[in-house]
């Protein structure tokens, strides 16, 4: 990712697009006081400060003209001051798809050394502990208090500096599956991220990573506070993961969408009620003999009988996230 003339600049992705300026820029000051009107509170002194440095100039998005993947430049990932501060806003959903679909892939490749990338609190741990009881399962974060939790609840834990990897992995096997689930659109530099970790896995293991699927409705959805600087700094595609896997010796097993959620149908159908997704032609017919004139009444009434007939995810229609499987197959072609 460099500094200078971004746009001139060969996409670090699929190394055959160009990163070209999108037009879309954001004021780090005005997503800090948005943040503040999330949280209904002022955001420490330390978080302005972090960011102080950018002032008020644009944060710029850039996007490859070949694989779709898209970063901010400057650079500006969240700090742990910035993440302390907005851990309390309620944006992450605790049933996630991932979780399901991740451990089943992993039991099915017979890992029994697991690696979590950026661990947390440990909630995928704790999940893969009751599916895989058997398996040894350890964490990374760059918050170290985080990982004094985990130890104590019995997980492995690595450093949260990776420079001390080599020293804590001495006389260790290698790990059967890595996961990095929602990791790689927070770093500052996802190649040597994932470049950082591929050593630890061994030849023929199990990858996994999820991101936000750009290709899918989130790409409505651009502004959120979620998806810009500093809590997201690159935006993902199917076609990116296609070219950036193979290029770091990696061979991609296979690709899946999350299902629609029902926690993001009253925001997100209404976006979507013109696209060929199945609920439209049963439901739209009906809600207009009822009366229902706009979009947020149609889709909102499909939303409604859905619910009520216990359905919670919408097989065939894209949610938030991209799942990639892959299985490390050795040096990558540099």
């Amino acid at each position: 990712m460099h500094a200078e003339g971004l746009d001139l600049h060969r996409c670090p992705i699929c190394r055959s697009g160009f990163l070209k300026e999108t037009g879309y820029s954001v004021s780090i000051p005005d997503v800090l006081h948005r943040w503040e009107a999330a949280r209904h509170a002022p955001l420490p002194e330390k978080v302005w400060k972090d960011y102080q440095h950018v002032g008020s100039d644009p944060v710029k998005l850039f996007e490859c003209s070949e694989c779709g993947f898209g970063c901010f430049h400057p650079v500006l990932p969240g700090t742990e001051s910035f993440y302390e501060a907005i851990s309390a806003v309620d944006y992450y959903n605790a049933d996630k798809w991932e979780f399901t679909r991740a451990s089943r892939d992993i039991a099915a490749s017979g890992s029994k050394r697991i690696l979590d990338v950026g661990c947390g609190s440990g909630m995928f741990l704790d999940f893969l502990r009751k599916k895989i009881p058997s398996a040894d399962l350890f964490g990374f974060d760059l918050n170290a208090e985080l990982l004094r939790g985990l130890s104590a609840r019995g997980f492995g834990t690595l450093p949260n500096d990776p420079a001390k990897f080599d020293e804590a992995m001495a006389g260790e096997p290698l790990f059967d599956a890595i996961s990095m689930l929602q990791v790689l659109e927070h770093v500052a530099d996802p190649v040597e991220f994932l470049r950082t970790f591929l050593p630890l896995l061994r030849l023929g293991g199990l990858l996994i990573i999820t991101t936000p699927n750009f290709d899918g409705p989130i790409r409505k959805f651009g502004d959120a506070l979620t998806e810009v600087p500093p809590h997201h700094t690159t935006r993902w595609t199917e076609k990116s993961f296609r070219n950036f896997l193979p290029l770091n010796g990696l061979t991609l097993k296979n690709v899946s969408f999350e299902p629609l959620p029902d926690y993001l149908w009253d925001s997100y159908l209404p976006e979507m009620w013109d696209e060929p997704i199945w609920p439209t032609p049963i439901f739209d017919p009906l809600a207009r003999r009822r009366g229902l004139v706009t979009v947020g009444e149609r889709s909102g009434m499909a939303a409604q009988a859905m619910r009520s007939a216990g359905i919670r995810w919408l097989e065939g229609v894209p949610g938030h996230t991209i799942y990639v499987a892959a299985h490390h197959g050795g040096a990558s072609n540099d």
